[in-house]
C-alpha cells in the first residue's frame, strides 16, 4: 500500500516548494535586507541559526510554518486571513506528528493533504494541483478497497446460498426416494438424511469464504497481485528516523 505516512510526506514536500518564495517575498516587501534577521529571530534557540547560509535561508517545512505563524501580524496577514492562519496552525501540529513518525489513518492523512492543498492554493503556489492529484488518488484507492469489498461481500453471500440451495435439493431429492421405495417405514432414514444436509448447509451458511479474485492491480503499489491482499505492500519498509533540524542539501531551493 502507499503509506499515509509516505503521503503525509510527499504533502509536506510540495508544501516546501511552494511556499517558500511566496514566503521569501513578502518578508522581503516588509524588511527590505533585514529579512534574513527578521525570519531567523522566528527561532528561539540556537537550531535556527543553522538554516542561514550567506543569503540563501535553507528552507524547510518547520521554517517556514514556524516564521509565517510568528511574523503573521507584522508580514501574512495583510494578504491571507483567518482561514489559512487556522491552516498554518493545524499544519505545525501535524507536522510534529509527523517528524515524530506517528501514524495516520485515512482521515487524518486527507485533511492534511486538503489544508495543504488549499494553503498552496491561497499563495497560488503552483504545487496546490500535485497535492490534489494526491487527493484523488487517494480517495480512488480508498473507494476501490470499498467496491471490492462489497463485491466479495456478495460474491460470497451468492455463493452461500447456491450452495445452501443445492443442499436442500440434494436432500428433498434423497427424501423422497426412501419413501417412495421404502414406504413410510423408513421415516427415520429420511430424517437422518435431513438432519445431516441441515447441518452441512448450516456450516456453509456459517463458515467464512475465501474468493480467489484474480489477477488484478493493487491500488497502492500498482503491480499485479492475484489475492485479496497485496504482498509487496505488506512487506513494505517502515519509514526511516527523520531528524527534523538535519539540512538536505546545499542548494538555493528547499531542503526537505
Amino acid at each position: 500500500m502507499y503509506h499515509n505516512y509516505e503521503r503525509v510526506t510527499h504533502a509536506l514536500e510540495q508544501l516546501t516548494a511552494g511556499l517558500y518564495p511566496y514566503v521569501e517575498r513578502e518578508l522581503k516587501s516588509i524588511y527590505r535586507h533585514k529579512w534574513h534577521d527578521a525570519a531567523l529571530a522566528s527561532f528561539r534557540d540556537d537550531r535556527g541559526q543553522g538554516r542561514l547560509q550567506g543569503d540563501v535561508v535553507r528552507w524547510d517545512v518547520h521554517a517556514l510554518l514556524t516564521v509565517m505563524w510568528d511574523q503573521w501580524h507584522r508580514v501574512f496577514r495583510h494578504r491571507l486571513g483567518p482561514i489559512e492562519r487556522s491552516l498554518i496552525s493545524e499544519l505545525r501540529e501535524y507536522r510534529n506528528r509527523w517528524a515524530h513518525q506517528a501514524n495516520f489513518d485515512f482521515d487524518d492523512t486527507y485533511r492534511i493533504l486538503d489544508n495543504v492543498q488549499r494553503l498552496l492554493q491561497a499563495v497560488k503556489a503552483n504545487e496546490a494541483g500535485r497535492v490534489g492529484r494526491d487527493k484523488k488518488d487517494m480517495l480512488r484507492a480508498r473507494f476501490g478497497e470499498e467496491a471490492r469489498a462489497a463485491y466479495r461481500k456478495t460474491q460470497i453471500l451468492k455463493r452461500k446460498w447456491q450452495d445452501f440451495s443445492i443442499y436442500a435439493i440434494c436432500c428433498i431429492s434423497i427424501d423422497v426416494v426412501i419413501l417412495q421405495y421404502f414406504g413410510m417405514s423408513a421415516w427415520f432414514f429420511a430424517l437422518f438424511a435431513a438432519f445431516v444436509f441441515a447441518y452441512l448447509a448450516h456450516q456453509r451458511l456459517t463458515t467464512p469464504v475465501q474468493i480467489f479474485v484474480g489477477p488484478h492491480e493493487c491500488e497502492g503499489c500498482r503491480k499485479i497481485i492475484y489475492g485479496e491482499s497485496c504482498p509487496y505492500c505488506e512487506k513494505s519498509p517502515e519509514p526511516q528516523p527523520v531528524n527534523e533540524f538535519v539540512e538536505a542539501d546545499e542548494l538555493a531551493a528547499p531542503s526537505f
